[in-house]
Formats: structure tokens, C-alpha cells, sequence
């Protein structure tokens, strides 16, 4: 028997879409049979596992032996797993009671089960009683007697472990089988589930209830019902709910339960309630009674997406001698929730919350006295760095630990498309460190998209981490959400996710095709892109057959409604593609005629293309296509070698001839769009390419002119050489402001290198300005003479300077240094992408200059 710590290496076996056979164990004796198969695709990763290739098989009688106390729902999570393996008669068989079934189960924890302690003993494995809540131990062991034991916690670790009992048969030509195994698993994270708390078009019921299904399925413990556009949540949260949605709401409670799912109703009141108010008080606890009579123990009141003001005068005039008034009122109607509410019903939860200022990891006037007035018991919610943060860092946990000082749960704003609703999101959850649960962070809830099938595939990720984030391998993970999603239609399913993979928290894209892209490319640079064309080729032609595939390997409607217009646009992005192959070697191998051809079909595929708003193989085929129209391979391979060349001669003694050869190659980028212009008698078309035609002029301009700077400067040529960077200065700043789709790896850092060679420039930008309000994707400065903070709305990234160095990142309304100041930037990653703690920064004429720590000597 094999010991393995984190059952990792187990489920590798099972995950290139493959299936563990017993033989793969170790010490495996090859019993399982040729036609015979071994699936155990286990979601969550068991913490710690053994098994071997040693069992029995599930026989058509089978004793289960249960208690008073045992939880329902395990019970008939084992029954459904034995009727699935086609046992024919099972014995329910009370505690105390003799067992003579040939195959025989406990089902219980010893806090359920009075038997299972005792043949755990027998068996010589230690209880459950030492995990966390919702662990369990799985025992299945031979010598003679073919026992399992299926002991939890608590009736959650139960029923977790009669879901695994379920993952481990095995199915065999005459009998399914099940191996010998031990199982001691429990989760890392309390609280792991979803919240439904996006803008748009709400789950409807079915999707919910569909939700809590898979939520027990991959032991999710928690769902926060709390739709924005739902009008009873939020615009109108005084009114009831009408008694067909609340029959709706019971049925979830229900379902919820079954699943051992927590349902946490929410309210969100903070548009219009008078935090002060008793009337509002009330109407408030009237509803939230009401939906404690429905069976609901878990309440959040939420208070996110607000105005930082008090609208109501009585609240105006209560808190007006508080530091901090806003704060003071929101704590004043949470505390007074959990006082009168909260505390006086046997067996309520603890409350949720979302403060208005829920991203960003640092303190501000606003979260000091929020975080001191709050009562301690409240579970506050934040977003980390920013509404959707690429990472989540153990050490941020713990800043934000610090301000708020209470439990804090992540509301992840992942795979939530409510902001991007042309885009679905479905790799794994990436970026967020293993150890969170050890500094403050209680739990994990995801923010999930409107389309609800298409989040299942992210969401059994994010289960996969939240239960043992050691363990998780976002790939791994992914690799078997869409085994488990897609059934039969697995590779086919492979194919569509895959180019929809990339997101706002991950830039990885198109996990095939990328690869190939780039090995057609370095090929053709090379010479011999044959037979790179024809895998390339084959890759094309396997994406656009997928999406007629799927709907006929794959039986879940719902889903493949909601991919319609996606898939729909991958199978012309896949004709596109070979096309684009097409023309590009008919272009190199002199075949004119044949050239012109591919090239208009080419033209008319992408113009069918671009009529479909919704995005697929971002940042690949897209481009893909039009360098392919353009015959313009990337920048890496053909002029960077040549700017290399340049620098070797320039910081020698010469630099001259390399100039000229350099200068030669950007003109030549430069009359690409007016040659384009000249032979495309399509304007769909060039409108599209608009923004990758501005960048090879304006980059090949640019890069024309740094050159004659560089050379004036060499020789002396003072004035020259002046008039020259002044106008590259005004080209570089043009530059940034155009979309980056050709150009920004080669052409922009040769600029940078150009204008800044004193300094290990990383990036520049120009200021939109100087203490005023930050408008939609503006960077603005905050000296000590505006404000005691930036008074900024969630929706931007902010790093705070002192002395010239970042000293604090992330987060808005930062305080101002009195020494110092605040670069804040809206709606965009600039300062997160290019600054750490210790970058230099440096303002020169309106310009900021992102300095690397170690400057060139």
C-alpha cells in the first residue's frame, strides 16, 4: 500500500483526460481487467491518501450501519452510489446490531455512530475526532470481512466522505469493485462557496438550484444569495417578497440543506436606509424574520457600491461629532443588527458584511473607525488588492487582517463577467497563495459569471483550492473540471475552453494553439515552415469543427446556450486561421494567383468575425490574423535582432551602418499601412486593423527618429540632436496612448532605451493631471495639498512615493504622505504591472518615469 501525502500524485495519474487504472499504483498487480476502467476523478484533493491495488468487489448485497444521529444525507448519498453499482439488496443495519452482509458499511462519525469507533479500532486508523470541522476518515479494508467505514467530524465530514465513497467504485466487467483505501481529508478553508453578487440578469431558479448541486458535489459549503438586479436585494429591500419568489427562496433553503450547503440570505440597503432610523430597522428585521420562519440562519447586510455620504438627515445630524461619520453610522446599524437580531435567535450565524471601501489592503480614515466601532464578531468581506485582483498574497492578507481586525472572507471577483459581458472566464483560479486561511482569512467566496453552467467549469477549481490550496495545481485542476463537465464531450469541450481561458487574473491564453503559433512563426523566419504550417493547420481545423462536435457530444442545453455566439465565432476564427496559413505560404513560396485568393477569403472570414462582439483566443487569433494579412511575423524575430546588432556597434566605436540597416527597417514598417491601404479595397476591413496600422506608423516613425537622435548625439550634433528628441518625446507619448497590438515588446522599449540611457527605465506615462478628481482611465498626482487621502472610488490602482521610491501599492483613497505623494491610475494596471516596493519613480515635464530598483551605472 502506497502512502501519499496530499493524494496528489494519484490524481495526476487521472488527469490527462485519462482515467486511473488500478495498475498505476504503485505495488499494482494488474487485476484490473482490459475492458475494465478505474475512474476516480476525485474533486476536491484529498489531503492525505492511501491506497492500493488490492479490494473487493461491491456485491449485490451490501449492509449499511447506521444510527439515530447519522446524517440523512449521507445515507442517501450511499444508497444512489450502491444502486448505481447495481447492488440488489441493501441492509440497513442499526448500531449494536449484528452484521453478517459480505459487504458491509458504517456510516457515521463516532458522534453519529456508536459502531464506527470501534471497527475503525479494529482496523488500527485513527478517528476523526482530532480533524477539522467537515473532515472525515474512509476506510475500505479486506481481511475477510470487506468493511468500510465512512466516518465525519461532524455530519458534513460524513456526508463529504460518502461523496468520495462515491468517486473510489470502480467499474469492472461483472462486479464494480472497490480498492482498499484510507482517507484523511478535511477542508482548509471554513467558508468556500459563491456569492451571486453580480450586476446584470440573475440566476434564474433552476440555475440555482443546479448550483447547490454541484456545490455538494465538489463539497462547497456556502452560497450568498445576493443579485444586485434583483430589485428585493437591493433598490427596493423595504418591500416583501412576493410568495412565488419566497416558495422559490424556501425550495433553495431546502436544496441548500440537502447539499450541506450554508444559504446566506443578504440584503444590500445602503442606496437609501436611514442607518439611525427605527422605521427602516424595522422593515429590515421584519424581512429578515421573515426569512428565518423559511429555514435561514446565515445573514449578511451589505453595503458595497454606495456613496460615501449620509443621505438621511436624522443620521446626518447623529453621527455629525464622529471622526468619521459614514463609518460610525454603517457599524451603528450592523451592531445593532447583531444586537437585536443576530443575538436573539438561537442558532443564527454569525453576521457578513462588505464595507464600502472593500478593496485594497491598507488602512484609511474610513476602515480605522469602521474596524474600531464594529462589533468583533462580524465577518467582513474585502476583494483583495483591487475589485478584481490578480493576486492574493499572504502578506496582504495579513495588512488588511490588521486594519479591519476582524474575520475577513475573500470576495473573489472571480470568474464574475458582469463588466465584461462579451467574455466568459473559464480557466482555474490562479494567484491566490496557498496559506491565507493562517493569516485572518476565513474563507473564499467566488463572485461567479450570469452564465451559471459555464461557471461550473472555474468554480470546481476554486473548490479544489479552497479545500487543500497545498495541493493545487491550477492546470491539474482545470484538466479535470472539464473531464467532469464535459463527460464524453471532454476533448472536444478541451478545445472550445481552452481558447476562452485567458482572464482580468490570467493572461494565459489558448493553451494548444498559442505554442504552435509561435513555432509556424519562428519557422517561417527561419525557412522551412512546412511542416509548422501544416500542425498549425490541423490545430485550425480541429477549432472550427469543434463547436458542431460539442453539440453533438454534449447534452447540456443550458450550457451550450450559452456559448452560442462564442463557439459560433471560434469556428469562423478557425477557418480564418487555416486560411491565414494558406496565404502567408502561398505569399512565401512565390504562388501569387493562389496568394490573392486566400488573402480575400481571409479578409471576408475576419470581417464575419468582427460582426460577433464576443471574444474568444484573446490576444492570439485575432492578432494571428491580421500579422498574417499583413505578413508582418513578429517583431521578436525579425527586427530585434537587428536592434541588438545596433547596440553592439553603437556602444562601441561605429553604430553607423547598423543605423542606416535599422533606420531602413523602419521605414519599411512605416510604408506598411499606405501599401495595405493601397491593395485592400475593403474598408470593414481596414477600419478593424486601424489600431495595428497606427502602431507600425507610429512606432516605425518613432524609431526612425531615435535613431538620427542617437547618432546626432554620438557626433556632437547638440541642436540636432535636441530637435530630434523633442520629437520623440512627443511621438512616445502619442504612442502610449494607442491600443498596443504591434510594436510595445520591441519598438517601445527600444524607444525607452533610446531616450532614458542613463536610466533602467521600465515605462513611462504622461500625468493627466495634479490633484483633481480621477477621471475614467486617467493617472493623476496626490501632493500633501489636496487632501488627507485621495478620496478615490474602488475603481482604480494607487502606489504611494516617498523619497522617490514606492514604499505601498494597491487600493484607493490612499492617505498622502506629508513627505511624499500618490500616483493613482483608473480602470487600468499600469502602476501594478510595472511598479514594486522599491521601484524608483521618477516626474520629469509631466511625464512619470518608472524607474527599475537597480538603475545602469
Amino acid at each position: 500500500m502506497s502512502f501519499l501525502k496530499h493524494g496528489k500524485q494519484v490524481l495526476a495519474v487521472c488527469v490527462t483526460f485519462g482515467l486511473c487504472t488500478l495498475s498505476a499504483f504503485p505495488n499494482g498487480t494488474g487485476q484490473a481487467s482490459a475492458a475494465g476502467r478505474g475512474d476516480f476523478a476525485l474533486n476536491p484533493t484529498p489531503q492525505e491518501l492511501k491506497i492500493s491495488d488490492k479490494g473487493f468487489p461491491l456485491t449485490p448485497n451490501v449492509g449499511i450501519v447506521v444510527d439515530k444521529k447519522t446524517d440523512e444525507q449521507a445515507i442517501n448519498e450511499v444508497v444512489e452510489a450502491l444502486e448505481a453499482a447495481d447492488v440488489k439488496q441493501i441492509v440497513r443495519i442499526h448500531a449494536g446490531e449484528k452484521v453478517t452482509t459480505p459487504v458491509t458499511i458504517w456510516v457515521g462519525g463516532p458522534s453519529e455512530n456508536k459502531d464506527s469507533a470501534a471497527v475503525l479500532d479494529q482496523m488500527g486508523v485513527v478517528g476523526p475526532e482530532s480533524l477539522k470541522d467537515e473532515g472525515y476518515v474512509l476506510v475500505s479494508k479486506q481481511k475477510g470481512k470487506n468493511q468500510i467505514v465512512l466516518a465525519g467530524k461532524d455530519k458534513a465530514g460524513t456526508y463529504y466522505a460518502a461523496k468520495t465513497f462515491k468517486h473510489l467504485i470502480q467499474e469492472r466487467e461483472g462486479r464494480d469493485w472497490i480498492p482498499e483505501a484510507e482517507i484523511h481529508d478535511w477542508p482548509e478553508m471554513p467558508i468556500r462557496g459563491s456569492i451571486e453578487g453580480f450586476y446584470g440578469p440573475p440566476w434564474t431558479h433552476e440555475d440555482r438550484i443546479s448550483q447547490l448541486e454541484f456545490y455538494g458535489e465538489n463539497k462547497l459549503n456556502t452560497y450568498i444569495y445576493a443579485p444586485k438586479d434583483d430589485p428585493y436585494h437591493r433598490e427596493n429591500w423595504r418591500d416583501p417578497y412576493p410568495e412565488a419568489e419566497l416558495a422559490e427562496i424556501t425550495e433553495l433553503i431546502e436544496k441548500a440543506k440537502e447539499n450541506h450547503v450554508k444559504f446566506t440570505f443578504s440584503l444590500s440597503p445602503g442606496q437609501s436606509i436611514c442607518y439611525s432610523g427605527d422605521q427602516d430597522f424595522a422593515l429590515l428585521e421584519k424581512k429578515m424574520d421573515t426569512m428565518w420562519d423559511l429555514g435561514v440562519r446565515s445573514y449578511a447586510i451589505f453595503l458595497d457600491d454606495i456613496d460615501m455620504n449620509l443621505s438621511c438627515q436624522q443620521d446626518r445630524e447623529k453621527f455629525a461629532g464622529d471622526t468619521n461619520p459614514v463609518a460610525a453610522a454603517h457599524a451603528y446599524l450592523l451592531n445593532r443588527f447583531t444586537e437585536e437580531f443576530i443575538n436573539t435567535h438561537e442558532g443564527a450565524e454569525r453576521l457578513i458584511t462588505v464595507p464600502t471601501d472593500y478593496s485594497g489592503n491598507g488602512p484609511s480614515p474610513y476602515r480605522d473607525r469602521f474596524a474600531e466601532l464594529l462589533d468583533k464578531d462580524t465577518v467582513v468581506m474585502w476583494t483583495g488588492q483591487k475589485v478584481v485582483s490578480e493576486q492574493v498574497a499572504a502578506e496582504e492578507a495579513d495588512e488588511v487582517h490588521g486594519v479591519f481586525k476582524h474575520d475577513m472572507l475573500l470576495w473573489d471577483n472571480y470568474p464574475v463577467n458582469d463588466y465584461d459581458r462579451n467574455s466568459l472566464f473559464l480557466g482555474p483560479i490562479v494567484g491566490r497563495d496557498a496559506d491565507l486561511s493562517k493569516h485572518g482569512v476565513a474563507g473564499l467566496t467566488a463572485n461567479p459569471m450570469n452564465e451559471a453552467e459555464a461557471s461550473k467549469i472555474p468554480l470546481y477549481t476554486i473548490a479544489d483550492y479552497t479545500w487543500n490550496p497545498a495541493a493545487y495545481d491550477p492546470i491539474d485542476s482545470w484538466k479535470r473540471s472539464i473531464q467532469s463537465f464535459g463527460g464524453e464531450a471532454a476533448e472536444t469541450l478541451k478545445t472550445v475552453a481552452e481558447n476562452m481561458y485567458s482572464s482580468p487574473i490570467n493572461s494565459t491564453e489558448s493553451l494548444t494553439l498559442t505554442p504552435l503559433i509561435d513555432a509556424f512563426w519562428k519557422a517561417y523566419v527561419a525557412g522551412d515552415a512546412d511542416q509548422a504550417a501544416e500542425q498549425l493547420i490541423a490545430e485550425f481545423k480541429k477549432i472550427q469543427h469543434a463547436p458542431a462536435k460539442l453539440q453533438q457530444e454534449m447534452d447540456n442545453k443550458k450550457f451550450l446556450q450559452e456559448i452560442k455566439p462564442y463557439v459560433e465565432k471560434l469556428n469562423i476564427y478557425g477557418k480564418a486561421g487555416e486560411t491565414a496559413v494558406q496565404y502567408v505560404m502561398a505569399q512565401k513560396n512565390g504562388h501569387t494567383d493562389q496568394a490573392s485568393v486566400y488573402r480575400k477569403q481571409l479578409i471576408t472570414l475576419f470581417n464575419q468575425s468582427e460582426q460577433i462582439p464576443q471574444k474568444v483566443g484573446q490576444g492570439v487569433i485575432k492578432p494571428f490574423l491580421v500579422k498574417s494579412a499583413l505578413v508582418v511575423p513578429p517583431l521578436e524575430l525579425t527586427l530585434q535582432p537587428v536592434i541588438d546588432q545596433f547596440w553592439k556597434a553603437y556602444e562601441g566605436r561605429g553604430g553607423s551602418q547598423e543605423a542606416e540597416q535599422l533606420i531602413t527597417e523602419f521605414k519599411e514598417l512605416q510604408q506598411i499601412p499606405e501599401t495595405i491601404r493601397k491593395d485592400i479595397d475593403n474598408e470593414a476591413f481596414l477600419t478593424a486593423i486601424d489600431p495595428f496600422l497606427q502602431n507600425l506608423t507610429i512606432y516605425g516613425e518613432a524609431g526612425e527618429v531615435a535613431l538620427h537622435y542617437l547618432m546626432a548625439d554620438k557626433n556632437g550634433k547638440t541642436d540636432e540632436a535636441n530637435s530630434y528628441k523633442d520629437t520623440l518625446k512627443t511621438l512616445m507619448m502619442q504612442a502610449y496612448q494607442q491600443p498596443q497590438e504591434i510594436g510595445k515588446e520591441v519598438i517601445k522599449l527600444f524607444l525607452i532605451n533610446s531616450m532614458w540611457r542613463d536610466l533602467d527605465v521600465v515605462d513611462y506615462r504622461m500625468l493627466d493631471g495634479v490633484n483633481k478628481s480621477r477621471g475614467a482611465g486617467q493617472l493623476i498626482q496626490y501632493t500633501p495639498v489636496y487632501c488627507e487621502t485621495t478620496r478615490t472610488n474602488p475603481w482604480g490602482y494607487e502606489i504611494t512615493v516617498i523619497d522617490g521610491k514606492v514604499v505601498k501599492r494597491g487600493g484607493n483613497n490612499s492617505a498622502i504622505p506629508k513627505n511624499g505623494y500618490v500616483l493613482s491610475i483608473h480602470a487600468n494596471d499600469w502602476l501594478r504591472d510595472n511598479t514594486t516596493i522599491g521601484t524608483s519613480i521618477q516626474i520629469e515635464n509631466g511625464v512619470v518615469l518608472v524607474i527599475s530598483p537597480e538603475e545602469k551605472n
